[in-house]
């Protein structure tokens, strides 16, 4: 049986007094990684093996306090062979 990989990037904007409680809380997420970032800006990627919990990550970013807004500027779904992942 094969199995998906979901990646995604968002690119988020940040309130710059609350930029490194963001960072942290991103760096803390399992399936998340800092990509790129600046004083109000992060690019953020995210993997995961379902389309479903890919989104409860992104919504997630996306609520943590002090982000004004996030979007998804990539989308990419592969299908792995048993063992792949």
């Amino acid at each position: 049986m094969s199995k998906e990989l979901h990646v995604t990037s968002l690119v988020v904007q940040v309130l710059p007094e609350k930029m490194s409680a963001v960072r942290q809380a991103i760096m803390a997420m399992e399936n998340a990684e800092l990509s790129v970032n600046d004083e109000v800006k992060l690019v953020v990627v995210i993997e995961g093996t379902s389309k479903r919990g890919l989104m409860d990550d992104v919504d997630a970013v996306g609520n943590l306090p002090g982000v004004l807004s996030s979007s998804m500027v990539y989308h990419q779904c592969e299908e792995l062979d048993e063992g792949e992942i």
